[in-house]
């Protein structure tokens, strides 16, 4: 992880000023992930969970085309590097484990998540900010928007944390929290 760092200084993308941080020319402040599992939390008591996924997917997807815009990205570019990124970032270690274009399909592995070892043990999967920040990325890649649903999570007693990224059409939309993970187009608000 180190030579990450350093890398990512020696080529200016990474880059430290006064009261200021920016990585790949796009500010970025450190927060923890506890703040992040507990505003997960409080959306999750009003059925607003799937706001901090759609918060993650639109940040994700215009990330990734900023990125693109100032760097030419090319897929295996995303492959190469975004899952250091990520775990440099804290989030755990990334594993692209499928990957079929012709579908506009991708599974993803995400050992030792930090969001579900936070959150604590959950009868539902609990990533949602890391979902759709992953959701966002490769529905830039893909050049369609496309839904994510983790299948497998740390927090219910899994392993590792599992996502499966495709178009939400070919989501099993009859099953409960498929249908609810991606996406509930209204959200109730009941403060």
């Amino acid at each position: 992880m180190l030579k990450l760092v350093t890398d990512l200084m020696l080529h200016r993308q990474l880059v430290f000023e006064e009261g200021r941080m920016s990585l790949f020319k796009r500010p970025i402040a450190i927060v923890a992930p506890d703040f992040i599992i507990e505003l997960q939390k409080e959306l999750e008591k009003r059925h607003l969970e799937n706001l901090i996924y759609l918060a993650g997917r639109n940040f994700g997807k215009s990330w990734f085309a900023s990125m693109d815009k100032d760097y030419g990205l090319k897929t295996k570019d995303i492959m190469k590097w975004g899952p250091d990124i990520i775990s440099l970032a804290g989030w755990g270690k990334v594993t692209v484990n499928t990957k079929k274009d012709s579908d506009k399909m991708v599974t993803i592995s995400l050992e030792k998540s930090v969001g579900a070892e936070l959150y604590g043990p959950s009868i539902k999967p609990v990533d949602n900010l890391f979902r759709g920040l992953v959701c966002g990325a490769w529905s830039y890649v893909y050049g369609e928007d496309l839904e994510a649903v983790e299948t497998k999570c740390l927090a219910k007693g899994d392993k590792i944390c599992e996502f499966i990224i495709m178009p939400r059409k070919n989501f099993d939309l009859n099953n409960a929290e498929t249908k609810k993970a991606a996406i509930k187009k209204q959200f109730q608000y009941d403060y």
